[in-house]
């Protein structure tokens, strides 16, 4: 995997402590308004909920750190490894595929948590609620032959009140 310039590297782990500390992301800012989220009525003024997932690195063993958009409908929460519709899956997909245990850090709390990866009668319904919610995934999954895996962060557990998305 070719290594992403320093300045993109310092920005992330900014992003990346922004959220562990303040709950806020910078990036999610962007993504709201790239996605169209910043002009459904019921979000304005709000941008797309941001975590932080971290997980072990499947060569190295070592934490790794992404912030996210996260969504939950019917009492699912849940994060899409879509990489911006690239061919290949993001490496923190890679990393939960080998150990599914994770530590997530939603408005500065970390909850310890075991994913998995949406069936695919519940990934086809997440689905249709993500693309009606979020467009912009619709985009990300015509433009490549993978099918962009959900990955179920939480189901049926308590999410803070403002973190729903649905």
């Amino acid at each position: 995997m070719a290594r992403l310039p320093l300045g993109t590297r310092l920005l992330m782990k900014l992003d990346v402590w922004s959220v562990r500390w303040t709950g806020d992301s910078f990036f999610m800012w962007i993504f709201s308004r790239r996605s169209g989220l910043s002009k459904d009525p019921l979000l304005k003024g709000r941008n797309a909920p941001a975590l932080v997932l971290v997980t072990k690195g499947r060569s190295t063993g070592r934490e790794r750190s992404v912030v996210l958009p996260y969504f939950t409908f019917d009492g699912t929460t849940f994060v899409v490894g879509s990489k911006g519709g690239a061919p290949d899956d993001p490496d923190w997909i890679r990393n939960l595929r080998q150990t599914p245990a994770a530590t997530v850090y939603i408005h500065r709390r970390p909850q310890s948590v075991n994913v998995r990866f949406a069936r695919e009668e519940e990934r086809a319904k997440l689905w249709a609620q993500l693309i009606d919610f979020a467009p912009t995934y619709d985009g990300y999954q015509r433009g490549t032959r993978r099918e962009i895996p959900l990955v179920i962060i939480g189901s049926g557990w308590a999410m803070p009140a403002s973190s729903a998305a649905a």
